[in-house]
């Protein structure tokens, strides 16, 4: 069975000032669009110009996930982060709605080629950064680079005996996000997993960004229970663009196994932890990240 690795929006960080965020976002103003493909209606912000950057949130997230990026980014490229099928603001899925990677492989090539703006490069956290594999493995053609902040492609682990332990904790998890899943309690569905990936922040987070969390429960649950074909190390091989992926020296161990194995099943990527930072470590470390984003997309402009 495949681990689950899933992303949760979670507050900025304090180091991050609201009057330094508030001056970046009146230098480089942001707008909003919505476009249909696939039958689905994807909201989605943009910002900057230059070469275009596509940000992928992963679950209990949408284009929000970002919010410490965009700013930073637009400063040099054109940003553009949408809200994956079913996600905030998007409509909530269906009884019958199909939220699996391939399907969201195909949103991605509608929207890049009805919005006109690849090559791209993509960054892809999570469930995220499985979809901008996937994507690169069918449309080449349309990435420039990635960035993969703890994708989840557990497939890409080798079967031995320390693998197979993360496998039966990955298990146990799933075991247990079923069982809250059947309560329909939205609080203990997104405490019950922050409890695992980040103790102690969902307590800590105020009305507004508890707000964010539970507005994606149901698409948080579509993508927990969704086909997602699996992406093994061979898969990875075939990966031929410049990749950077990024890991937090405190997320499960699971998680940091993936991105480090990740990247040494694509030729020439790049690896880096990051210090004092769990799986959205675009939040913990904005600056850290950032920094480490900015400077792989510079020199790949090169």
């Amino acid at each position: 069975m495949s681990l689950i690795f899933f992303s949760i929006a979670c507050k900025p960080p304090k180091s991050v000032s609201k009057k330094a965020s508030d001056n970046l976002t009146a230098a480089f103003p942001q707008k909003t669009g919505r476009i249909t493909v696939n039958g689905q209606t994807l909201n989605y912000i943009e910002a900057g110009s230059g070469p275009t950057v596509i940000l992928i949130h992963g679950s209990v997230g949408d284009y929000r996930e970002w919010s410490n990026q965009v700013s930073a980014l637009t400063q040099h490229y054109h940003v553009i982060a949408y809200s994956r099928r079913f996600h905030w603001p998007n409509s909530s899925p269906a009884s019958n709605a199909d939220a699996g990677v391939d399907e969201q492989v195909n949103d991605l090539f509608e929207f890049i080629k009805a919005t006109g703006v690849g090559p791209v490069h993509i960054v892809g956290h999570s469930l995220g950064g499985a979809i901008a594999l996937s994507f690169t493995l069918q449309h080449r053609e349309l990435v420039q680079s990635l960035v993969l902040a703890e994708p989840a492609v557990s497939g890409v682990l080798a079967k031995t005996p320390e693998n197979d332990t993360l496998v039966k904790e990955s298990q146990a998890i799933r075991g247990k996000m079923k069982e809250v899943f059947r309560t329909g309690n939205d609080e203990l569905i997104v405490k019950t997993y922050a409890d695992h990936v980040a103790p102690g922040d969902f307590e800590s987070a105020d009305a507004e960004e508890r707000k964010m969390l539970f507005d994606n429960v149901s698409a948080f649950q579509l993508d927990f229970n969704s086909q997602r074909p699996p992406f093994t190390c061979e898969d990875a091989q075939k990966i031929s663009v410049p990749v950077l992926v990024l890991a937090g020296n405190q997320s499960p161990m699971g998680l940091q196994r993936i991105a480090e194995t990740t990247a040494q099943c694509v030729k020439g990527a790049r690896f880096v932890r990051i210090p004092q930072a769990t799986h959205w470590m675009q939040h913990d470390q904005p600056k850290l990240f950032n920094n480490e984003l900015m400077s792989f997309l510079a020199n790949k402009e090169k």
